[in-house]
């Protein structure tokens, strides 16, 4: 497998992980996400030690990225506003732009380092195992997804 495929598949796994664990949905789904988080650490069988960094580690980048992500929100809602202007130009909008991606850029690094700090913390084998269940339960939820939009085989339309 080439050296991109395995990034585009490592940076796919890091997304859905940091979407997984960083899920904030109320009432019955955020327990939900916690007894998953919960069982996949039991699954990896995880020292105290190594819980307690994974946890540590988890609410720092939570709230870096959540600052990110707003800091990114901000800057596109007012790029939207600018674009409305009519007498805007593409040299005006540009630094905005640049701020933007900058801080895209920011975000993807956050994540790399994310993924680093947790295989600093994981032995090798929790660390292929763990990337074994996050891709195992990005293919379940596709398929949900799939299956969500899709019309029952033997739906026939009503006349």
């Amino acid at each position: 497998m080439s050296k991109a495929k395995r990034l585009v598949i490592a940076l796919a796994i890091v997304f859905f992980a940091t979407s997984l664990a960083y899920a904030q949905v109320p009432g019955g789904a955020k327990q939900h996400n916690d007894k998953q988080r919960e069982s996949i650490l039991k699954e990896l069988n995880l020292t105290s030690e190594q819980q307690q960094k994974l946890e540590e580690n988890r609410k720092a980048q939570r709230e870096d990225m959540t600052k990110l992500q707003q800091a990114i929100k901000e800057k596109h809602a007012k790029l939207q506003e600018e674009l409305k202007n009519p007498a805007i130009t593409r040299s005006t909008v540009e630094p905005l732009v640049n701020e933007i991606k900058s801080l895209q850029a920011q975000l993807i690094d956050h994540r790399i380092n994310g993924i680093f700090t947790v295989k600093e913390i994981l032995t090798q084998e929790q660390f292929v195992k763990f990337n074994q269940i996050m891709e195992k339960q990005m293919k379940d939820r596709k398929g949900q997804s799939r299956d969500s939009w899709e019309k029952p085989k033997n739906h026939t339309p009503e006349k």
